[in-house]
């Protein structure tokens, strides 16, 4: 156990982080015997240990943890955010009993020609799995080859996974230890493992074991189009100007990147109109008409990187009163330093429609007079003198509420008693 504590804080030393361990279910082979550390093996076989105090059970031997300063959880999957680095970290361990590692036993315990090689994905698209491999090989082991797996996942549209460089070490307690390993290590026939020297030798005992970790990195790749008129109706005839905007939304450079529009019937090309702009630039180079046929090759795209592409289109004139709509698509193509046939689309539509010399719609026209017959003229002249008579009686009405007011006050010239005209007396 001291010689792991140990280890690891050799470990820690470089990367400036404590470790964690988190076992799971994992995929690893061969089937094989298993050993522990109060029993071990009597012949050099790796990682077969089921009770190892510092990751449990050997088999499960390469773990993956995203680098912090304070503790890196080793797992066997975890989802990879880009701009972060992570540790790859492989055990391992010969469980030959040290009592085999003398002479008086040929040495029977001690490994030779022992070898490590592991793989990483270098793409993950959104929802993929990537498996990050390591294989622990020797001339004289039984079984001649281990190996086990864990993995990256990610949600993000697509990272890239970049080694980084010379970050490969191995770690142990003797001569070798903190040695940057050789690039074959990346190779199926990986790199030779040792004490005090990388040359193969690795005698049986856990005072032997070590660990190889290297660092790698995501990146976003992620080019982008995107596409706007400035219009979208159109009369026979008039132009339109599509803009299009090309951009590094990741953080690693695009290769070869190539942009190209289409052309829908009904519309064409202006000639001469295509012209180009980066960044925050407001100066325009004017670029040749190919932006329908053959497309651009803008090349070498950097992060953050913006290029806007604008052109103008006409409509023709063989377009009737209800009108047509258009789409128009342009395609962005683009490489990477380690993928390749990535793409990005973006569409817009117009609507080309005659209106001169149309008729109007008849959902635009005024609502039409409603025709009369024999039947509603009859009830309109009922309603004509219901409306007259009810006139009439309420003239009558107020006419003879005026003359009892008159003569209540006497303005009709009549004594109200007598009768007589009062307006005769003095």
């Amino acid at each position: 156990m001291k010689k792991i504590q140990k280890i690891t804080k050799l470990t820690l030393s470089v990367l400036a982080a404590s470790l964690s361990f988190a076992a799971g279910a994992n995929a690893w082979g061969p089937d094989r015997q298993t050993f522990t550390m109060e029993e071990p093996a009597s012949y050099p076989t790796f990682n077969s240990i089921t009770n190892n105090p510092t990751i449990g059970d050997e088999r499960d031997f390469v773990r993956v943890g995203e680098i912090h300063s304070d503790v890196t959880d080793l797992k066997d999957e975890i989802e990879i955010i880009p701009g972060k680095q992570y540790l790859v970290y492989i055990y391992f361990h010969n469980n030959a009993s040290s009592t085999y590692n003398d002479s008086a036993h040929n040495n029977a315990g001690v490994a030779l020609g022992t070898r490590m090689s592991t793989a990483f994905p270098t793409v993950l698209a959104a929802g993929e799995k990537g498996t990050v491999s390591a294989t622990i090989t020797a001339d004289n082991s039984n079984p001649h080859a281990v190996w086990d797996e864990a993995y990256f996942t990610t949600k993000t549209s697509k990272v890239l996974l970049n080694y980084v460089a010379g970050s490969a070490k191995i770690y142990n307690d003797w001569g070798a230890n903190n040695s940057t390993m050789p690039s074959s290590l990346f190779t199926e026939t990986g790199s030779l493992l040792g004490l005090n020297a990388l040359n193969g030798v690795v005698p049986g005992c856990e005072e032997y074991h070590g660990v190889v970790t290297y660092v790698v990195e995501a990146k976003e790749l992620a080019g982008t189009v995107t596409k706007t008129a400035d219009k979208t109706n159109l009369a026979p005839g008039e132009e339109v100007e599509f803009t299009l905007t090309i951009k590094n939304a990741g953080d690693t450079a695009l290769t070869n990147a190539t942009i190209k529009d289409s052309m829908p019937d009904g519309l064409t090309l202006v000639p001469g109109s295509v012209r180009l702009s980066a960044n925050e630039s407001t100066t325009e180079d004017t670029l040749s008409d190919n932006i329908v046929d053959t497309g651009y090759n803008l090349g070498y795209l950097n992060t953050g990187n913006t290029v806007y592409i604008k052109y103008r289109a006409k409509a023709g004139e063989d377009f009737d009163c209800t009108g047509k709509t258009l789409k128009n698509t342009a395609t962005l193509t683009y490489d990477s330093e380690v993928a390749s046939g990535d793409s990005d689309t973006a569409s817009s539509e117009v609507t080309v429609k005659k209106t001169d010399g149309c008729a109007i719609p008849e959902e635009q026209l005024p609502d039409k007079i409603v025709e009369t017959g024999p039947l509603e003229i009859v009830l309109a002249i009922v309603i004509v003198l219901a409306i007259a008579g009810a006139g009439f009686y309420f003239w009558r009405t107020h006419r003879t509420l005026k003359n009892v007011e008159d003569k209540v006050s006497g303005k009709d010239g009549k004594d109200i008693k007598t009768g007589e005209d009062s307006s005769q007396k003095e």
